[in-house]
């Protein structure tokens, strides 16, 4: 019985604890089977689910790319585009060999419409060819800490071990968006993409939160079967600046809403337990009452 009755304190007093006094800040449900809400300038995480589970990030990738872009290259150089580039498929500026664009204009590309040939052309301009520019996001990503993640490619194309986790695509967007030039891109809503020869294209946004959520100012979608459909978005209200990642959602922007008004309302705690992290806590806090007698 004193133990029954101990085990009942100490959760009572842990779920106390991670609450809120008006219970306003409630995790809402999501349909993401991964996803994290992290605080963009402390890095303190507000909510996890699955956060550090690795998987396909599709061209949630596309951050890497631009982060190491804005921080290595002179925007204004021009950009010869070769057979390789061209003939990467699926979303694509439709590059043809031999096209000429700058830097800037390939990287608008990438991160509003999610050209892949845009960040094969962007990866050997930086470092001679895409197998090299892959080692340098790894390490990139190694350094700033994302321990699960791994790239082999520059786009978020399949790949077998090419992966990702919530948690570690949330560290790299922190990165991204303290570079002056890609939080300024994946703000805009639409660009004119403009090849040296006068050619002209007319790039959206995918990201429709640009649109559709007040204080939105970016990041990015990304979807392959595999993947499901994936979202970074980031928003800000009154000085708080919030991150959310989820992956595999079935209805990514509903999600990202609704993890955006609790990360911008939230009044608890810089850093909440996840799920599993919470249970974990309270099955041994339970275990520490047995073994003391209560």
């Amino acid at each position: 019985m004193k133990i029954k009755t101990g085990i009942q304190i100490i959760c009572t007093c842990l779920l106390c604890a991670m609450a809120t006094p008006a219970q306003a800040d409630v995790v809402p449900a999501i349909t993401a089977e991964a996803a994290v809400v992290m605080d963009l300038d402390s890095g303190g995480v507000l909510y996890g689910k699955n956060e550090h589970q690795r998987r396909p990030p599709a061209s949630l990738t596309k951050v890497m790319t631009g982060y190491l872009a804005v921080k290595q290259q002179n925007l204004q150089q021009v950009v010869t585009v070769s057979k390789q580039a061209a003939g990467t498929g699926e979303s694509s500026l439709n590059l043809k060999a031999g096209d000429q664009l700058t830097f800037e204009n390939l990287l608008y590309g990438a991160l509003l419409k999610s050209a892949n040939d845009a960040c094969v052309a962007l990866a050997e301009q930086m470092a001679g060819s895409e197998a090299v520019f892959v080692h340098n996001m790894n390490l990139q990503a190694c350094l700033l800490g994302c321990s699960n993640t791994n790239f082999c490619n520059s786009n978020g194309l399949p790949a077998e071990k090419h992966y990702s986790s919530a948690y570690d695509l949330a560290v790299m967007t922190r990165a991204a968006m303290q570079q002056e030039t890609f939080a300024n891109i994946v703000q805009q809503q639409q660009y004119r993409v403009r090849w040296v020869d006068g050619r002209q294209l007319l790039v959206h946004n995918t990201n429709r939160l640009l649109r559709e959520y007040p204080g939105a100012i970016g990041v990015k979608t990304g979807t392959t079967n595999e993947a499901g459909q994936c979202l970074i978005a980031v928003a800000q209200k009154e000085g708080k600046r919030i991150i959310v990642v989820v992956l595999k959602s079935k209805n990514r922007f509903y999600d990202a809403e609704a993890l955006l008004d609790y990360g911008l309302s939230a009044q608890r705690r810089s850093v909440i337990l996840s799920n599993r992290e919470q249970s974990d806590r309270l099955a041994a806090s339970a275990m520490g009452l047995v073994a003391a007698g209560f």
